[in-house]
């Protein structure tokens, strides 16, 4: 049995607490390398064992991280109700309970994947801050079948260079920061390595 790290358990604490106070889109910030995987299968399985009839979607952008974060709650809890609706890995099983699904794959598929209650999306931090990308608009779509959706971004970096913060601006998707772990405190507490610069090989005479 996996035993989840205290910052772990307290990103799944923050997301309850958050939605017992507000009714908006939290982020989850956790640096790389801290097991977002887990927090989300851990999550999931949370939610789905207190509420059976959920539905919930995890969207992301490369197929690597589909299977990743499909393995890890497989290895969480092997009996997952859980499905990949990907092309580049050959799969589409649209009405898993627990859906892991490639945004390009099913950003215009929105009536078949069908009504879903939560979406965690991973590497949020790739979402463009304009409101007619795929990701908006599959939402949108979403919404329209489930007005009730609610949505989380999980990423190890809240901020865009092209737009700042990810839950700041008017065309925001995200509206709070619900959890951070501080890459400073991870390292402190040897869950991460600490960053060493190395000097590269060719020196700049200026």
């Amino acid at each position: 049995m996996l035993t989840l790290r205290p910052y772990q358990q307290a990103a799944i604490t923050a997301i309850y607490g958050y939605f017992q106070a507000h009714t908006g889109n939290p982020l989850v910030v956790i640096p790389t390398a801290g097991g977002k995987s887990l927090v989300m299968a851990s999550f999931i399985e949370g939610v789905l064992k207190a509420w059976p009839d959920q539905r919930i979607l995890i969207v992301t952008h490369v197929r690597e991280l589909i299977a990743q974060n499909h393995a890890e709650m497989i290895g969480l809890w092997p009996d997952a109700p859980a499905g990949i609706y990907s092309a580049g890995l050959g799969k589409r099983e649209a009405q898993a309970r627990i859906l892991f699904a490639g945004i390009q794959s099913i950003h215009r598929r929105a009536g078949e994947i069908g009504h879903t209650d939560l979406v965690l999306i991973d590497e949020a931090h790739l979402i463009p801050g304009k409101s007619s990308t795929m990701y908006r608009r599959f939402l949108d779509a979403l919404q329209a079948i489930n007005p009730a959706l609610k949505v989380i971004g999980l990423t190890a970096t809240p901020f865009r260079l092209d737009s700042g913060m990810l839950h700041e601006g008017k065309n925001a998707l995200f509206t709070d920061i619900a959890f951070e772990a501080p890459v400073r405190d991870l390292i402190d507490q040897g869950y991460l390595s600490t960053l060493i610069s190395k000097q590269p090989a060719t020196r700049l005479d200026v």
